[in-house]
């Protein structure tokens, strides 16, 4: 397993010139994990419409932290960063997590 970063948009405490809040990507968690590309046709249903769109699945034992779609999964050794389309904890059993995401432009 290797090492990856959910990064998600926080406010950092300060304000930019229109007093508004300035929001950055932060990390907030660091589970170890596999990513991989995920292959497939384009005899998709309705059901995996979801995952038709995705290019890489993420697997990781830790059910142990919240991940939000809108959060972003960070690899550090390649510095590309992937966008969540679907989260899935298989059959509900806390066993381990499948995280389908594509690469974040």
């Amino acid at each position: 397993m290797f090492p990856f970063e959910i990064r998600r948009e926080q406010e950092t405490g300060e304000k930019d010139e229109l007093n508004q809040p300035i929001v950055k990507w932060q990390t907030v968690y660091k589970p170890l994990g596999w990513l991989d590309m995920i292959t497939g046709s384009d005899e998709q249903t309705y059901q995996n419409s979801l995952l038709a769109t995705s290019s890489h699945i993420f697997l990781t034992e830790d059910t142990s932290f919240e991940i939000l779609s809108t959060d972003r999964i960070l690899n550090p050794r390649s510095g590309i960063v992937y966008e969540i389309t679907y989260v899935d904890d298989v059959m509900e059993l806390s066993d381990h997590l499948e995280i389908y995401c594509k690469r974040w432009a």
